[in-house]
């Protein structure tokens, strides 16, 4: 038992010798983290092929992100809504070519033609355009309402719930903003909050 004890003790006092001469001769390059300048940290991470972004660059980034998502979104739904349009376009006009063939009389056709041009200017719906006064402590629900009421968007809970989920509801801006039906969600919101 004696051997076993002793040749315990020989190894343990073997292995601090070790750790000593390493610790000794070590250069002191491996420090911890926490305790580097953050300087020498960005400088440490560039060298190593990384990318360092502050809390404001990282939230830009991300919200340009989602903007064009969005926009590539909205641009593919209005190029299926220009294809459905020169769809029923040549559908008119196919209808127009099939009336004016049957019809004998230039006067009929020229009747037809007057009365199948006045469907096409009911469906175009002008552009409404509104001025809207954001004053201090305006909610967005009151403004998504203004907004509604003057036909510049559909719905004011759907844009509402935009303003919120996309964090613009808290960056609205006092002032007077001249206001489209024409323009998207995202086009208000930025328009508000600039």
């Amino acid at each position: 038992m004696k051997q076993t004890i002793r040749a315990f003790a020989v190894g343990l006092c073997t292995a601090a010798i070790i750790m000593l001469v390493v610790s000794y001769f070590s250069d002191g390059s491996s420090q911890n983290l926490s305790d580097m300048p953050i300087e020498e940290v960005l400088k440490h991470v560039k060298e190593q092929g990384y990318h360092v972004l502050s809390e404001e660059d990282y939230i830009s980034l991300s919200m340009n992100h989602k903007v064009e998502k969005e926009e590539t979104e909205n641009s593919s739904e209005s190029e299926e809504a220009n294809e459905n349009e020169n769809e029923n376009k040549k559908e008119e006009a196919s209808e127009k070519e099939k009336s004016d063939e049957s019809a004998s009389d230039s006067d009929e056709s020229s009747s037809e033609e007057s009365s199948n041009n006045e469907p096409e200017e009911e469906q175009e719906e002008a552009v409404k355009s509104y001025t809207l006064t954001i004053e201090s402590g305006m909610p967005s629900s009151t403004i998504s309402n203004q907004l509604e009421e003057n036909g510049i968007i559909d719905n004011a809970r759907d844009f509402s719930n935009y303003l919120e989920d996309k964090g613009y509801a808290k960056r609205v801006q006092l002032g007077e903003f001249t206001l489209t039906s024409d323009m998207s969600h995202y086009e208000i919101a930025e328009a508000l909050t600039r």
